[in-house]
């Protein structure tokens, strides 16, 4: 298929040279997924020595690529499945083409099966959040065009964000992402994705970090984690528009995944990203100011398994409200803090306390949640009273909260709202009063 921003005229000629050269030189082996006419195909074998596979639907093109290219099919990319999963390959290209797909999902994880160990991914994808959709948008029009972003034949569309919820949830991540032609003027994203080099390939648990600058505390919490954590798991950031370096970072780090969102969309929205792409029984909702300790997960799991009607556990910590709150804590340094939660966390006559609510700055919760009581609520703006909601809904549907007294999870505190220089009083007070409006005998009981 043709670039996004083209005309259909030349459409499965175009040689796409910004795509070109986004594919590594080192690749021997390339699978070309809409090849077209195979113009990128040929200019990759003149280039490099490569061999250069083709897969493209329209006949005319695929008869001139089986020139241009070793081998073309002439095939559906939705029906297709690759004849021989043990041959693998060094890169796969998909220039606009998740977008004509029936399930763009479906399609990509089925050839990353066949992507080499460290091999790459190069796709462009069409951005309907484009400032001239959004105009369009307001005033109330949706035009499909003859090519383009709305491109007749374009059966999904895609922004930012649900790009790297796509990539992600077929087992890829996003190293490197560019806005085509600028940022100023994004028709399409350009997207190199890797396999991760996940420790664990079953995992039990997906921690989902939310971050929004503050990368010394995003650091801190991740490789606590890395360090103090033995069960199977997995992380997922989700980051609301960081500016001081946190994206970068997290694109370095290939042992984790991560979602970039444009702008700050705060603690719910934020987490329902990740929240979609749960795969696992149970997931940890994470404030990335927080540090975990020795065997924490373990413990957690064994205790939130005691009760089938236990859906939400909490730990105790330093900086948090309500009965959750261990005051007067001695530590002062990482090491001090470890022997804290070892030997000095004051033992309670219960291992878990049942209490209807959980503050959520770090949460585990078995995913079944997600089915009985659901996502939530994206009425509060950026955060506070997310967590106090979701802990009625669940009463409300016949399950429990606790909180584990075994476990300590030190949390800084508020520093999103701190470094973001947002009015916490302000937020707190408006959500909160969003909160009374909709539980307003609950709230006022």
């Amino acid at each position: 298929m043709g670039g996004a921003d083209t005309m259909r005229k030349g459409y499965h000629d175009l040689l796409r040279r910004e795509i070109l050269e986004l594919i590594p030189a080192t690749a021997k082996s390339i699978l070309d997924l809409g090849c077209g006419a195979g113009n990128l195909g040929a200019a990759l074998k003149k280039r490099q020595d490569c061999r250069v596979t083709g897969i493209e639907l329209n006949k005319e093109a695929a008869t001139i690529a089986a020139k241009n290219l070793d081998v073309c099919i002439c095939d559906n990319l939705n029906r297709y499945v690759p004849p021989a999963p043990h041959i693998k390959y060094d890169a796969l290209i998909l220039a606009d083409i998740l977008e004509h797909l029936i399930s763009p999902w479906t399609v990509l994880k089925k050839f990353t099966s066949v992507l080499a160990d460290d091999g790459v991914v190069i796709a462009s994808v069409p951005n309907v959040a484009h400032p001239r959709i959004l105009s369009n948008l307001n005033a109330g029009l949706f035009r499909y065009e003859p090519a383009g972003i709305l491109d007749i034949t374009h059966l999904r569309f895609f922004t930012k964000t649900s790009i790297f919820q796509l990539f992600t949830q077929c087992g890829l991540k996003i190293v490197n992402f560019r806005p085509w032609p600028s940022a100023e003027n994004p028709v399409q994203y350009h997207v190199t994705a890797i396999k991760p080099l996940v420790e664990h390939k079953q995992p039990a648990v997906t921690i989902l970090i939310l971050t929004c600058n503050g990368w010394e505390y995003t650091k801190q919490c991740i490789d606590s984690i890395k360090k103090n954590t033995h069960t199977p798991y997995k992380i997922l950031a989700i980051d609301n528009g960081s500016t001081d370096g946190t994206v970068e970072e997290l694109r370095k780090d290939r042992t984790i995944f991560h979602i970039e969102n444009s702008y700050n969309l705060g603690m719910g929205r934020g987490f329902n990203i990740g929240m979609m792409l749960i795969d696992t029984p149970y997931f940890v909702l994470a404030n990335n100011d927080t540090v975990v300790t020795e065997d924490w997960l373990n413990k957690m799991l064994y205790h939130i398994n005691e009760d089938d009607k236990l859906l939400i556990l909490g730990p105790r910590s330093n900086y948090v409200s309500g009965p959750q709150l261990v005051k007067d804590v001695p530590y002062t340094t990482a090491d001090s803090l470890e022997s804290y939660a070892k030997y000095y966390l004051p033992r309670e006559e219960r291992e878990i306390t049942y209490f209807p609510r959980i503050v959520f700055f770090f949460v585990l919760l078995k995913s079944a949640a997600l089915q009985k009581v659901g996502f939530f609520d994206e009425i509060f703006s950026l955060g506070n009273f997310e967590d106090d909601d979701y802990c009625i809904r669940t009463a409300k549907a016949g399950y429990a909260a606790a909180f584990d007294n075994t476990v300590f999870i030190h949390h800084h505190g508020s520093t999103t709202f701190k470094i973001n220089k947002i009015d916490y009083a302000k937020i707190m007070a408006e959500n909160k009063a969003k909160f009374e409006r909709k539980w307003k005998p609950e709230a006022k009981g």
